[in-house]
């Protein structure tokens, strides 16, 4: 077998093989025994039929099926004849067979970048003090008495900031219903026993109405401008101003809960000093992680920055980026952001993909090398660990998780993400950490 192998971009060869003749004569010979005995030809059992016949009848598909079988062998020869490290099959091409000459083809290859690491024992690192004030703590006990608030019925007040109000309402827009103005969103042009949160902006609805319910009694009504911003979901409506008749229907006011004993054991807690023990420990946790997380980024920085890697694998570069801005569409859908605000934003969204794409490619061969290096592997025990995590956030099982993992075949890339943050452990494990 013949090879030669050109360089035709960063990360990018095409290799050239040349199989013998005698090889695809050999193979081809095989392919048409294994036709003669399974060929059905009228006037001849099945496995009688002469090679000839069987050979003249099926030429074609004889030979490719020979080009099917030469062709992956040869490919693999010829990697580890030219001691090649491929990350992706770009093309087969200029394939050339014939049972008498030899198979010629060419395959295009991207293949893994050769670059050197930098010392990375004793990385750079700023820590910063982790701690946990009171009125952080005090932030939270209120936000958990305000979750479990209930809003009551109230009499004889106007509408203050924190309560609800029921409003019908009914709008106009350039003096036309809103009807007629949007009419694929009926629920711009009218509204009824709808709840209103006073001093809750709702920008993604009708922006600045819970601010004018503000002082409106039971029973009233009152007309206000709404000015929908030029950005707005809504097209027909974006950058114009509406209309609205609001009548207020019923008024209720936030009652937070008391601190009593039934608070304390709803909460697994003994008093509102355990509780705030409690608290203090879970916000600890939370900034010592962040603490951590962010000491990552920096020795992640230092790598990127201290790596003399600029040429990469195209295929894995724009695979890379197809998973980002997938990832990005989604959660912005998620958000509830329209598809033509998405569409408007594309260009940025794929410059930013392109970037991030990059610096996820370069850091994953960074740490790879790395972890090469210093053995470090994923047990099935660090599996487990991840997957206990994920089953107490979504509230599932963790035998469910794996096996949805496994269908989507998503483990490995699980498995890949471990063993990255593992290596980052154990280099900020030997990094030079000094106060900021």
């Amino acid at each position: 077998m013949k090879t030669t192998v050109e360089q035709v971009g960063p990360c990018r060869k095409v290799v050239k093989v040349e199989v013998p003749a005698d090889a695809v004569a050999s193979e081809y010979g095989a392919v048409l025994a294994e036709f003669s005995r399974h060929a059905r030809v009228p006037g001849f059992r099945s496995g009688k039929v002469p090679p000839a016949i069987v050979e003249r009848r099926f030429a074609k598909d004889i030979l490719e099926e020979a080009r099917e079988r030469l062709l992956p062998r040869f490919y693999q020869e010829a990697v580890r004849k030219e001691n090649l490290s491929p990350v992706a099959v770009v093309d087969v091409s200029d394939i050339q067979i014939d049972k008498q000459l030899p198979l010629t083809f060419k395959v295009t290859l991207d293949v893994m970048p050769e670059f050197q690491i930098p010392a990375y024992a004793g990385i750079p690192v700023k820590s910063r003090p982790v701690e946990v004030k009171d009125e952080e703590v005090d932030k939270v006990v209120t936000g958990i008495r305000d979750r479990q608030a209930r809003f009551e019925a109230v009499t004889g007040r106007a509408a203050g900031k924190g309560d609800v109000v029921e409003v019908d309402y009914t709008a106009t827009c350039d003096g036309k219903p809103m009807s007629e103005v949007a009419p694929e969103n009926p629920e711009l042009g009218q509204g009824k026993d709808f709840w209103v949160l006073v001093g809750d902006d709702m920008p993604l609805f009708l922006p600045g109405m819970p601010a004018k319910l503000e002082g409106m009694e039971i029973g009233a009504e009152r007309e206000m401008e709404i000015a929908f911003p030029e950005d707005y979901r809504v097209k027909a409506v974006a950058g114009r101003k509406a209309l609205y008749k609001v009548a207020a229907r019923g008024l209720r006011e936030k009652r937070l809960p008391e601190m009593d004993e039934a608070f304390f054991k709803a909460m697994g807690v003994q008093s509102l000093e355990d509780l705030k023990v409690k608290i203090r420990e879970n916000l600890l946790d939370a900034a010592q992680s962040t603490e951590k997380n962010r000491q990552r980024d920096e020795i992640v920085k230092w790598l990127l920055e201290s790596t003399d890697l600029k040429d990469l694998p195209q295929t894995l570069v724009e695979e890379e980026a197809r998973h980002i801005i997938q990832d990005v569409v989604q959660e912005n859908m998620r958000r509830g952001v329209g598809k033509d605000e998405i569409e408007s934003n594309r260009e940025e969204i794929f410059n930013r993909a392109a970037q991030s794409s990059t610096e996820r490619v370069k850091l994953n061969y960074i740490l790879t090398r790395i972890a090469d290096e210093k053995k470090i592997e994923v047990g099935e025990a660090d599996v487990d660990a991840r997957l206990a995590e994920m089953a107490a956030r979504y509230h599932m099982p963790p035998q469910k998780i794996r096996a949805e993992m496994e269908k989507r075949d998503a483990l490995r890339g699980m498995k890949g993400n471990l063993r990255m943050e593992k290596t980052l452990d154990a280099l900020l494990a030997e990094a030079k950490v000094t106060p900021e």
